[in-house]
């Protein structure tokens, strides 16, 4: 149903009014809503409606309050034994919530609806604001923290934060697949009724962050709820400086949201293999360097914001050099350029490594170490990237044991997993991260991984192929357990499967009793037996490849000059994000594993 509302109002088929009237189709200036020939003749461009649309319409107005009546009832159905039905949680919630001078008589947002009352609504915020935002540091706390300033005026806003906060709300493990089912109504009721504001921006963009664990990843509609922040962030002009009249404390507001865009653009843009909507160009962003530091309002996690920017760009002119469309891709020196510009990338960090370091004595919080390091393994991790585009090249030349990339990638990778096992993982907080943190992760592994097939096991020292074991092994119990994973259906969960079936695809299995990380630090898998001992599958294959690899033969004993070239009939190499994106949605998750198996009954329509 979301689909259909966003198709048809982002994606304008045929011609407006004006336009069919001379029997053409519109044509569309770059970011333009209004097309070329009414801009030019001053016309109000508007598109033509189908007739079965106002139906369709009305019938998900219906639909959607059938949904509202089944979720009340399933969620009263499940509190009945502890809250009376006389204590309805909306008139407690108009009671405790005051609304504003201004506001005329105002129903609270449906969410409430599904049982949440004032004190777990402030539950979820407090979730929200201490466990959630200082990760994905999108909204201002002094704007935002309390559910008062947006339940009357930000529905939508206050309707996504309870929902994303319901995910880790264990006295109510029930309530996130219903809050969210209202989450998404909301959504498609923004987009049906046209509105835009900065704050439904927001709310947007935290749906495309933090989705509904899906079966398959054609389910996926992170990438809609992305591109709607992005087109209404245009729309309302974040991408240009804040008007004069603007609040200082609004203008940053604006200033952090655009910047957030721009991050998850180019970051969704990267695992998908394409180049982002927006500008390398911008101008905001170009000129963010300094804006963490240009207001006495600005937050603690403004500087984290504005170093991932500026690393961002590195990246992105990378891509745009060396995209598969690029010419320079096929340039033989794609190995030295990869070299260069991850060497660039891990410049640019260790310039803003004391700018970091100047702002925590600012803004002194724990939980600034913590994003501190998440930058620091972003960065390897985009160093990753780039090393990987020449590793597949150098692959096609010959490689060394001693060869510069393979040794930069291998511990670009061994960077993203030891930050997180060593430094992310103690603090607690990593269940917490964002979707994206966990391919971040996962990716470097299964780099390494991909090392143990017999065709490259020759590069590598008996000691270090023991130690990417070693190490991978210890990624998979963490991600498995209890304090990362929710359940068998949050992400680090389904990854450490994966990573367990890539291991045992090259007949290297998991030690049950591995060495415990350093410092004392200890996990406990909560899925544990049947991780290690699944059996190898053709869907865990990555790259796709042939399973009888040719092994190049071993050098005379003592000889430390390991080589490996191409042969006759080997298979082309795919290192790229998007080919493991692929290879890992490929696996079909059991439906115990997938959120829909076990709500459907809850939202079908008869």
């Amino acid at each position: 149903m979301f689909q259909r509302r966003a198709t048809v109002l982002m994606e304008r088929s045929g011609a407006c009014v004006h336009c069919k009237s001379l029997k053409v189709r519109c044509e569309f200036s770059p970011n333009a809503t209004v097309c070329q020939r009414c801009q030019a003749g001053n016309y109000a461009c508007l598109s033509r409606t189908r007739k079965k649309q106002g139906l369709l319409a009305q019938m998900d107005i219906m639909r959607s309050k059938f949904k509202v009546q089944q979720l009340m009832g399933e969620a009263y159905g499940k509190r009945s034994n502890s809250r009376g039905l006389n204590a309805s949680p909306e008139l407690a919630a108009a009671s405790y919530f005051p609304r504003g001078l201004n506001l005329g008589p105002l129903s609270v947002p449906s969410i409430v609806k599904c049982g949440l009352y004032p004190a777990e609504i402030m539950d979820l915020f407090t979730i929200f604001f201490e466990r959630i935002n200082p990760y994905f540091s999108l909204l201002d706390p002094d704007l935002h923290g309390h559910p008062a300033n947006l339940i009357w005026s930000s529905p939508f806003l206050f309707t996504v934060i309870c929902a994303t906060a319901s995910r880790f709300y264990t006295r109510n493990p029930n309530l996130y697949p219903i809050a969210h089912a209202f989450a998404r109504d909301a959504a498609a009721a923004a987009l049906i009724d046209g509105s835009i504001g900065l704050d439904i921006c927001q709310a947007y963009l935290i749906l495309g962050v933090y989705p509904v664990p899906k079966k398959k990843f054609a389910d996926d509609r992170s990438w809609l709820f992305m591109g709607v922040a992005i087109r209404m962030a245009i729309e309302i002009g974040l991408n240009q400086p804040a008007p004069p009249q603007c609040e200082e404390r609004e203008s940053l507001n604006r200033t952090r949201t655009w910047l957030n865009c721009y991050c998850v653009d180019a970051s969704h843009a990267l695992q998908l293999g394409k180049m982002p909507m927006l500008s390398l160009d911008d101008y905001v962003a170009r000129n963010s360097g300094d804006w963490y530091r240009s207001s006495k309002l600005n937050g603690p996690f403004d500087v984290h914001l504005c170093a991932y920017v500026n690393i961002i760009f590195l990246m992105v002119e990378w891509r745009r050099a060396f995209s598969p469309f690029s010419r320079r891709r096929t340039s033989p020196d794609i190995v030295t350029s990869a070299i260069q510009a991850q060497g660039r990338l891990a410049n640019e960090l260790a310039q803003w490594i004391p700018r970091v370091d100047r702002d925590h004595i600012i803004h002194p919080l724990p939980i600034c170490i913590y994003r501190a390091n998440t930058t620091q393994m972003i960065t390897a991790y985009l160093r990753l990237l780039i090393l990987a585009d020449g590793f597949q090249h150098a692959t096609k030349q010959g490689l060394s044991r001693d060869s510069d990339i393979l040794r930069l990638s291998i511990d670009a990778a061994r960077t993203v997993i030891q930050i997180a096992l060593d430094r992310l993982y103690p603090t607690g907080n990593l269940k917490f991260a964002m979707e994206a943190n966990w391919v971040y992760i996962s990716f470097a592994s299964a780099f390494l991984v991909n090392l143990l097939r017999p065709r490259f096991l020759p590069l590598l020292r008996e000691d270090t192929q023991q130690d990417i074991v070693r190490l991978v092994t210890r990624l998979i119990n963490v991600l498995a357990s209890a304090d990362v994973a929710l359940d068998g259906r949050h992400t680090p969960a389904l990854y450490s499967r994966f990573l367990s079936s890539l291991l045992s695809k090259y007949n290297v299995f998991p030690a049950r009793n591995d060495s415990p990380p350093p410092d004392g630090v200890e996990f406990y898998r909560q899925f544990g037996a049947e991780r290690s001992d699944t059996p190898p599958s053709y869907a865990y294959s990555w790259p796709d490849i042939t399973h009888n690899d040719p092994v190049s033969p071993l050098p005379s004993e003592g000889s430390d000059d390991f080589l490996i070239y191409p042969r006759s009939g080997d298979p082309d190499m795919d290192f790229s994000l998007s080919h493991f994106i692929q290879a890992v949605n490929e696996e079909q998750p059991s439906k115990d594993l997938d959120w829909d198996a076990s709500w459907t009954t809850t939202i079908t329509y008869n």
